[in-house]
């Protein structure tokens, strides 16, 4: 005998995806980036979200090295080089990040809303 379930979209509303996608959009646009202010700039956001959303020092700092080791960002240390003092690193877009934003950023929200969509319609069924 065959069930018959409700499946909800998985793996859509994945927060290191929404980290790469933000990072790599505020580079795109010229914003300067670096951890601290990624972070921050979450924190913010999602202060007053009725549910928590994972914000962490460990996933962000995670990304960055990602978007690195692929290729899409470079990053360089700034600081008293004399002083032998780095203060933070800073991370600008390459071509290929360039060329991943693009090619990609459109499909992803569009997965979101598709989600949004679903739970939407989960929703009203059950009010």
């Amino acid at each position: 005998m065959q069930r018959n379930r409700l499946v909800a979209p998985r793996n859509v509303v994945n927060t290191k995806q929404l980290y790469i996608f933000y990072i790599l959009k505020k580079l795109y646009k010229g914003e300067e980036v670096f951890g601290n202010k990624i972070l921050e700039d979450f924190r913010n956001k999602f202060e007053n979200a009725s549910l928590p959303y994972p914000v962490s020092s460990s996933t962000v700092y995670d990304t960055l090295y990602d978007l690195e080791e692929r290729g899409y960002v470079n990053s360089k240390w700034l600081g008293d080089e004399f002083l032998n003092k780095r203060s933070k690193k800073i991370y600008t877009i390459t071509n290929s990040g360039i060329d991943y934003y693009k090619n990609n950023i459109s499909d992803y929200v569009d997965n979101l809303k598709k989600t949004k969509g679903i739970l939407d319609i989960m929703i009203g069924m059950l009010l």
